[in-house]
């Protein structure tokens, strides 16, 4: 008595690799569609005779080196209090300083400055 044994046919070879493309595939959507991460820190300051204003450095090793005015926001926090906001007036750019005004409130050392850049908040600085 002779036994056969029946072996793998084309068919399920391209089933085999049509699930391994699927999953690679997903694999690169998930990857690919993180976008870039920013580090965006700095150091904050009140203006010299002015409370109402904050003087924001960002730091040399800003990630992107610029970020256009139109791109980002900017707040001040109180803990979890809003004490100013507005749109970025000019860019920001590693190493050069620019002003926020809050109004007419009065900021104060300790609050926090954040930026928003892209649909992220990011820690930029706390008040000196």
């Amino acid at each position: 008595m002779r036994l056969f044994k029946k072996g793998q046919g084309a068919t399920e070879y391209l089933l085999m690799l049509a699930a391994v493309l699927v999953i690679v595939a997903i694999a690169v959507y998930y990857v690919t569609s993180t976008g870039p991460s920013a580090v965006i820190t700095g150091s904050a300051t009140l203006k010299s005779g002015d409370n109402t204003v904050v003087e924001f450095t960002p730091s040399t090793s800003m990630t992107p080196t610029t970020i256009a005015a139109a791109d980002y926001e900017w707040a001040v926090y109180d803990g979890a209090t809003l004490k100013g906001s507005g749109s970025g007036a000019s860019d920001l750019e590693r190493g050069i300083p620019l002003e926020f005004d809050a109004g007419t409130t009065e900021l104060s050392s300790g609050f926090k400055v954040k930026i928003k850049y892209g649909d992220t908040w990011y820690d930029a600085a706390t008040i000196a």
